[in-house]
């Protein structure tokens, strides 16, 4: 097929001719404006140009890395071919064709720990036995054993190896579909670059009819571009969420000491971080029976360039990272604002969890404890590129479901929570769990275990609610001698329960707490309150009949000099 060359700053201009001039390159144009081939004489006229197909518009990534499979790729027109690479470097390349398999791995929330174990044989290099194994790019903490022989030194060398594994083939594909894409939408612009370009000496009737082309032919090959153009869209997105490979690795060679006279077994582990794993929960309490079902599976990902075709897996909680601990600080008194102390102070409930979406059933692989850690071993073996979701496990928790009241002027709700406690074995990972009653789906939260204990919430009961009602609010002011100032608030909280069984609800209210000695506070209640000074809250557990009511009554008095500049509001 042969398009306008749109790219050229001006068309050619042939000379005039008489006669046939004007017929042909009509004709010409009507047929690349319609698609349909030209004839061989019309082709031959200088206002055609061949263009290439195919040609991509995407910028090169990891410029100035080593080759990868995409490297071929070129913006435009042909950069032409590279170097043919000189013998050497063609064995270097072709000796560094496939990573080495690893035997095991161990996935950490933020890395993994690669085992790799071969029986190979030692080739002679410069007079020297010399084993070699070609790890990703991005593997660290080597250290190799051979079994049968001793270590003279060992190196690290950068190669360059080709993109290997699923991830790296599906990239493949979809910048082959983008190049294809490219090409088309390149061919319609120059098809539509020719509506701009009429033949010399063109007259009158002739401008008439390559109008009415137009007018037929444009909005057509306008709508395809359109929609080639959201097609390359939508490709360019799912080329993006494949991460591009270096296209590059380290071959490591071991020098040993004495050339053994079998093959010998190599061990070598490393570590990677472009690899790791998360938690997540699926929750499903049943309040009748007074138990939590929970299933737990692992989101995994690992980038590392190649598929773990055979691999044991097993995850683990514990985070490698540092041995030791900080050097103490300095210790020193001098005044400074009160607001630097508060800004220094991490609030208690600020703590980072990952987000993750839900779990699904588990297929019970038991847990090994060390320590303060959990690890599972996976039993099935080798892992793709890319994410995948593992079963991990699922208990029954004994968890009798128990209800929390907050109220507050505009807080009715009442929450259905659950409290385990792991007991003697370590506690299970942050991350979200999603949350069911009896089956009913009633969203995510946190699963956020602290000391031994996880806090379950599963939402507001519908059929259990609390009213606040404001009994009294005074403010005055008492004797002309060490005159004083006081404030006395009083609340009736009822509680409504529609449920067909007795509930117990604990309900919490701020406790409230003077910086300044001159000012005396005086709580009281109905029934009378329990503290809790670490937490800062008054509780009550209030027993709540099926299909009944109870009510709470709370009293909190606050005297003060009168010439103390305080101003308290009740929250």
């Amino acid at each position: 097929m042969f398009y306008i060359n749109y790219k050229t700053p001006r068309p050619y201009s042939a000379p005039r001719r008489q006669g046939r001039a004007l017929p042909l390159a009509v004709l010409a144009l009507c047929g690349l404006l319609t698609g349909s081939p030209a004839p061989a004489w019309a082709a031959a006229t200088p206002e055609v140009a061949t263009m290439p197909t195919g040609a991509s518009t995407f910028p090169k990534e990891n410029a100035g890395a080593a080759p990868s499979a995409d490297a071929g790729r070129v913006s435009g027109a042909s950069l032409g071919k590279p170097a043919a690479p000189q013998p050497a470097e063609q064995a270097e390349r072709e000796a560094a064709d496939v990573f080495s398999q690893p035997r095991a791995v161990e996935l950490f929330p933020t890395g993994a720990q690669i085992t790799l174990e071969e029986e190979m044989q030692a080739v002679s290099r410069d007079g020297q036995a010399v084993l070699r194994l070609l790890l990703p790019d991005g593997a660290a903490n080597v250290a190799p054993v051979v079994e049968g022989g001793r270590i003279l030194r060992w190196t690290l060398l950068p190669v360059n190896v080709a993109p290997q594994g699923k991830a790296a083939e599906e990239r493949r594909e979809l910048l082959a579909q983008a190049d294809a894409l490219e090409g088309r939408i390149a061919a319609l612009n120059a098809r539509m670059e020719l509506h701009k370009q009429l033949p010399g000496g063109a007259d009158s009737a002739a401008v008439e009819s390559l109008d009415a082309l137009a007018e037929k032919s444009v909005p057509a090959l306008m709508a395809e571009r359109q929609k080639l153009t959201r097609e390359l869209e939508q490709l360019r997105k799912l080329i993006n969420a494949v991460p591009a490979l270096s296209g590059q690795g380290k071959r490591l060679e071991i020098t040993l000491a004495e050339r053994p006279a079998k093959p010998v077994r190599v061990t070598c582990t490393y570590t990677l971080h472009n690899c790791g794993w998360q938690p997540r929960y699926s929750l499903n309490a049943r309040p009748g029976t007074g138990k939590v079902d929970i299933a737990m599976s692992a989101e995994v990902w690992q980038y590392s360039g190649l598929d773990w075709d055979k691999a044991r897996l097993a995850l683990a909680t514990r985070m490698p990272g540092e041995l030791g601990p900080d050097a103490l600080p300095d210790w020193i008194i001098e005044p400074f604002a009160p607001e630097m102390a508060r800004a220094a102070v991490r609030p208690r409930n600020a703590k980072a969890v990952p987000l993750m979406a839900a779990a699904a059933d588990s297929s019970g692989i038991p847990a090994a404890e060390d320590g303060a850690f959990v690890r599972w071993e996976i039993p099935a073996t080798g892992l793709a590129q890319g994410k995948s979701i593992l079963n991990v496990t699922n208990e029954e928790w004994a968890a009798p479901m128990q209800w929390l009241a907050r109220p507050s002027a505009g807080e009715s709700r009442v929450w259905m929570t659950a409290e385990y406690s792991f007991g003697d074995r370590p506690s299970w990972p942050a991350g979200l769990m999603e949350c069911r009653i009896d089956g009913q789906y009633v969203g995510t939260g946190a699963f956020r275990p602290e000391a031994g204990k996880v806090k379950l919430f599963f939402g507001a009961d519908p059929r259990v609610t609390v009213k606040t009602i404001n009994e009294t609010r005074k403010e005055n002011e008492s004797g002309i001698i060490n005159a004083r100032r006081f404030w006395r608030w009083s609340w009736r909280y009822a509680i409504r329960n529609e449920r067909p069984e007795e509930v117990r609800v604990r309900l919490e209210r701020p406790l409230p707490r003077s910086v300044d000695e001159r000012v005396t506070l005086k709580l009281t209640g109905t029934p009378a309150p329990a503290t809790d000074q670490d937490e800062g809250i008054l509780f009550w557990d209030v027993k709540v009949p099926a299909r009944g009511n109870s009510d709470v009554r709370q009293e909190v008095e606050i005297t003060a000099p009168a010439d103390l500049k305080l101003e308290p509001v009740a929250p």
